[in-house]
């Protein structure tokens, strides 16, 4: 708190530098702290004490006291910052960083500071070595709970957090066993039986049985919990437990992908009597089977530790510390300290420190642009969102200052890699001449965007406002209430989606996930076209077949120009070399359990202090 007198007393006198002497009255100081004499006189005894000034009290009438200021103001304020986050209060020290904004190298200083706090972080207490990876991320991840999970990062996280039934192997394709170890299925594909693996317990202690199985798959069914993804399991007509270690699913028909389903993060299995008793707590502290069970989700960070007891093999790593640190921006020079040891999602034209690795996924991350067929306006008229895809340069949307390379996209995820530098579909004489078709009025629209996307947003309305096209922009926080308003009320929104292991379902989920702007966005005469498609592909056991579904949805929305299609974007994860055995899962995050780290003994017996 003393600092907040010294920083408040050097922004009155700002122009007075380090070192130099002035005069000063105690009712000056009282003004300026607004505190009682005998306050400022246990102030003054603070300062001193820390060596901030050097004071010397008036003896006597018409004697002013004097005082000589010893400390930057910036390192006061970097040292009041670093204070709250050792303390954990990573929000209070943004705040504080705000609060003092004026204060020119104060933001820079402390985010190089905060910046050498991530990476591997190996400490040593009672000779055990405790192996932690520190990250930083930009927002609190506020939902964890499977039935409500939208962004990726949520999605990353429950799969560290909980099982599913059954898995794909995205090397194979193939299905194999997870929670259960056995399946069966009869009565022609509608009849599925589970047989679970004994002795897997939740992270609060209990064993699993067959009666949490049951009330996970019955959850996403229930009304009242309305979870967007009760799509997964409307075939199922009812559910029975046989024993404690079998469940028999009866299905109203027979559907090929629903060992996809039950494959799917969405479908983790959860404990009912945490889900019970936390209630809306278990979204942000939830209880699981998996590799890593959540200690700590508030807003400063979230924890997560080796589950030791996990059914299959410990992870490696001993703790991971997601740090929300919003709009934390990292030079290429803080790369270098050596417990530095991985960033992800960086710039793909970065240059790496010397012996420095780094892994790539593409294609599977795609930006676009949906037309909301709810809402009345110019955007119902074909006419006018094929203007809008003929009228944009895609090439001039991409921020000078974006990371990574980006591709043009024709679909929610990049089959064949073709780059070029130019848009073929940019046609702006065949846009305005669409546009005069419509009978577009000059009436102002509304586009939606995140923050992250503010630069894409406000060159896409440069680009439209050159064809005729008026928009006004508007900001919204993804994964907050109004997040859902604002989309349904807007006449456009930008969007940036990655699609998970299973790209054949990841593709359904868009159109049949209530809380997908896909979905939200379509009107009722697309939305019957689109559920016709995709019910008749879950009619399809082949593969092949289905594709041609998927082919026919591709058109389907391609035709009726519903999405313009922007970019894929290549997502790298960079590392040191001592971090072994390092994997992108499909959503671009480097899977947590199998990492570990080969570090240096003299790293271990270095400075351990955070």
């Amino acid at each position: 708190m003393i600092d907040f007198y010294y920083l408040r007393l050097r922004k009155k006198f700002a122009e007075v530098k380090e070192q130099t002497e002035i005069e000063i009255t105690l009712t000056e100081l009282t003004d300026i702290f607004q505190c009682t004499a005998r306050n400022v006189n246990f102030v003054l005894k603070r300062m001193e004490e820390a060596g901030w000034i050097h004071w010397t009290p008036g003896r006597g009438r018409g004697h002013r006291s004097r005082i000589a200021f010893l400390a930057k103001s910036e390192t006061i304020a970097l040292e009041a910052a670093q204070a709250m986050v050792k303390k954990g209060d990573i929000q209070q020290a943004f705040a504080y960083l705000e609060e003092h904004s004026a204060l020119p190298a104060l933001k820079d200083q402390f985010v190089y500071w905060l910046d050498s706090h991530f990476g591997y972080r190996p400490e040593v207490k009672n000779d055990t070595l405790t192996d932690t990876l520190r990250l930083p991320y930009s927002k609190r991840i506020a939902c964890l709970d499977p039935a409500f999970i939208t962004f990726v990062v949520e999605c990353h996280m429950v799969q560290q957090i909980f099982d599913v039934l059954v898995r794909m192997n995205t090397k194979t394709g193939k299905i194999e066993g997870g929670l259960a170890h056995y399946w069966t299925n009869g009565n022609n594909g509608k009849e599925w039986t589970f047989y679970l693996r004994k002795g897997v317990f939740f992270h609060h202690g209990r064993e699993m049985t067959s009666e949490d199985v049951k009330y996970s798959i019955e959850r996403h069914n229930s009304k009242e919990l309305g979870s967007p993804f009760r799509w997964l399991f409307a075939d199922v007509e009812r559910i029975e437990t046989i024993g404690s270690y079998a469940i028999r699913i009866h299905l109203r028909r027979a559907n090929p992908l629903f060992l996809h389903h039950l494959s799917y993060d969405r479908a983790s299995i959860v404990p009912q009597d945490a889900v019970t008793e936390l209630g809306d707590a278990f979204r942000r502290r939830p209880v699981g089977t998996g590799p890593f069970r959540v200690v700590q989700n508030d807003d400063n960070m979230l924890v997560l530790e080796a589950f030791p007891r996990y059914f299959e093999r410990r992870a490696h790593l001993d703790r991971i510390e997601i740090w929300y640190t919003p709009e934390l921006t990292r030079k290429a020079s803080h790369l270098q300290p050596p417990n530095y040891m991985m960033r992800h999602q960086c710039d793909t034209t970065e240059e790496l420190p010397e012996d420095w690795q780094s892994i790539q996924t593409i294609g599977r991350d795609c930006s676009f642009f949906t037309f909301n067929l709810n809402l009345p306006g110019p955007q119902q008229k074909l006419s006018f969102r094929k203007a809008v895809v003929h009228g944009i340069d895609r090439k001039l949307l991409v921020p000078s200052s974006s990371p990574g390379d980006v591709t043009f996209a024709k679909w929610f995820y990049e089959e064949s890699r073709e780059p070029s530098d130019t848009d073929e579909q940019y046609d702006p004489i065949l846009a305005k001449r669409l546009l005069a078709e419509s009978g577009y009025d000059g009436e102002e629209l509304l586009l939606v965007h995140s923050s992250h996307h503010k630069e894409y947003a406000e060159n896409l309305q440069i680009q439209l406002d050159e064809i005729g096209i008026k928009v006004k922009l508007s900001e919204v926080i993804w994964g907050t209430p109004e997040r859902e308003e604002k989309v349904r009320s807007s006449h456009f929104t930008f969007n940036r989606n990655v699609l998970d292991h299973d790209v054949e379902l990841a593709v359904i989920e868009l159109f049949l996930a209530d809380n997908c702007v896909v979905r939200m966005h379509l009107g009722d005469e697309l939305k019957q076209q689109t559920d016709f498609i995709i019910e008749r592909l879950y009619q399809e056991g082949s593969p092949i077949t289905r594709s041609t579904y998927l082919n026919r949805l591709r058109q389907l929305v391609t035709d009726q120009a519903y999405v313009l299609f922007l970019f894929h974007h290549t997502q790298r994860t960079v590392f040191h070399p001592s971090l072994r055995n390092v994997s992108l899962n499909a959503l671009g995050w480097v899977r947590f359990r199998d990492l570990w780290f080969e570090p240096k003994m003299d790293t271990l017996q270095g400075d351990n202090s955070s």
